[in-house]
């Protein structure tokens, strides 16, 4: 396969202040190198994001291929007529998956800007035949094997790859343990997403996604345009926004608020956002793959034993749930209400 090329694009600006986040080997990880998973771990307490490089696995090789397949599948799919994708519309708290059209306002925005994002999240549930599901457009249906059935597997060990490699960085006697909390053959909130911005280059103030963060275990995101920004956690910077530069043969890691729930605040679940493009790729559509790793409908949100007696350090951010903290949710019943705080 010919491998698409940043370099094609027009250049990411030399001159914005770019987030210090780390780059990790995909193959130390496997190999269980205790210096790569040492630096892991301080990005996850730190940053919450890192740069993973995949380039170094044949796994990781596949996973680049299967993004760029996707991402001609959304070019496809997002050049439909609106009153088409309409159809296939999500319903807030009642699926988190199908299609969501531009416009939402998120209450967490101060100027409440609608979104300038489209996106299709396709259920993993659907994809591997564990669920009835979300009816899509016929170019998704078609796809559904080999790509997205491919995909969605080597895309959940990637984050069982984080995982095991948490778990092992935190010293837990069980390296399974969070991997049981996120299993692949459950039903569950996990899914691949497909996004596409329009451009704003008129529009400095625009929003693509406002700040947020994500409610699941570990997001394995890749994207070709800048518009990715995260809080700043350099002194001097602390909550200023700085840029994430897209690069070839890496995808962009982070993790969600459960993991800040499971751990007791010891990992964060970092706040981003998308604005528009910098520089000459504010006139292109932005398109992104996503694959979010969520927990198991079953699974209950609650610290592991290990962290419950809250020794830890807590560096995460938010991990509640309405005002109810005495209430232990499952990931179903937390899914659904945190989908529902989206917006409107």
């Amino acid at each position: 396969m010919v491998r698409f090329s940043i370099e094609d694009l027009p250049p990411f600006p030399e001159d914005l202040h770019l987030a210090p986040i780390a780059t990790i080997s995909s193959a130390r990880l496997q190999e269980r190198d205790p210096t790569e998973t040492a630096r892991m771990i301080e990005a996850c307490q730190t940053y919450g994001f890192f740069y993973l490089d995949l380039r170094d696995t044949k796994e990781g090789e596949q996973l680049l291929n299967d993004s760029e397949a996707l991402l001609e599948l959304a070019k496809e799919v997002f050049a439909l007529p609106a009153e088409e994708k309409l159809q296939y519309h999500l319903k807030k708290g009642v699926s988190l998956f199908g299609y969501k059209a531009p416009g939402t306002v998120k209450l967490t925005d101060p100027e409440r800007r609608p979104d300038s994002t489209e996106f299709f999240n396709i259920g993993k549930d659907l994809v591997q035949g564990l669920a009835p599901g979300w009816p899509y457009p016929p170019a998704i249906t078609a796809a559904r094997d080999p790509l997205l059935n491919g995909f969605t597997r080597r895309a959940h060990e990637c984050g069982m790859l984080v995982l095991r490699t948490l778990a092992r960085g935190l010293d837990l006697s069980d390296e399974e343990a969070f991997v049981r909390l996120n299993r692949f053959d459950m039903l569950s909130g996990d899914h691949c997403r497909l996004t596409r911005k329009f451009p704003h280059p008129s529009d400095k103030n625009a929003i693509g996604l406002p700040s947020h963060t994500d409610f699941g275990s570990v997001t394995i995101l890749f994207n070709w345009l800048g518009g990715l920004q995260i809080e700043s956690r350099t002194a001097g910077r602390v909550g200023q926004w700085e840029w994430v530069k897209p690069m070839a043969g890496y995808a962009i890691i982070n993790l969600g608020d459960a993991m800040v729930r499971f751990t007791n605040g010891a990992l964060k679940s970092a706040k981003h956002r998308v604005v528009p493009s910098p520089g000459p790729q504010v006139e292109l559509d932005r398109y992104s793959v996503v694959y979010f790793v969520r927990p198991h409908n079953e699974a209950l949100m609650q610290p592991l034993p290990e962290f419950a007696n809250g020794t830890h350090v807590k560096v995460g951010g938010k991990v509640s749930v309405d005002d109810d903290e005495n209430k232990v949710y499952t990931a179903g019943e937390w899914m659904v209400k945190r989908s529902i705080q989206l917006g409107s």
